[in-house]
């Protein structure tokens, strides 16, 4: 999909605004986002939970940590403090995580995947086009 992660998940305004010319349809950074359009043509679709400790040796930050971090996203979205539209994500970090961050986040899939109440999504569901504004 042409969806940009940039390099530590920061960007430069200027920059968003220039994706869709350079052939992007879709951009995520880390945390909640501030419009679901950051320019025409363009969807963010953030992650918001990190699970490595990126200061403590690139180590698992801890399952109840990333729960913690989870649930407050959650919470967020539905006190509607953020975007209640965007979906939850999590940063893996696939070439980092050790034995027991694989364990967890297997874990996760699992456990949410039996709960009712809990839906996992592909990305290009994630960055479908925003085709009309929700209202509350």
């Amino acid at each position: 999909m042409p969806v940009l992660v940039p390099p530590w998940n920061r960007i430069d305004a200027r920059v968003v605004m220039q994706l869709p010319v350079a052939g992007y349809s879709g951009l995520s950074t880390f945390g909640p986002r501030a419009a679901a359009a950051p320019a025409p043509g363009l969807v963010q679709c953030n992650t918001h939970v990190d699970v490595i400790a990126w200061g403590r040796g690139r180590l698992f930050i801890g399952a109840d940590a990333a729960i913690d971090r989870l649930v407050a996203h959650l919470r967020a979205r539905r006190l509607r403090a953020v975007d209640p539209a965007e979906p939850t994500g999590v940063l893996t970090h696939h070439l980092d995580l050790q034995d027991e961050a694989w364990q967890f986040v297997a874990e996760l899939i699992a456990r949410t995947r039996a709960h009712g109440a809990a839906t996992w999504i592909d990305a290009g569901t994630a960055f479908r086009p925003v085709t009309s504004v929700r209202s509350a």
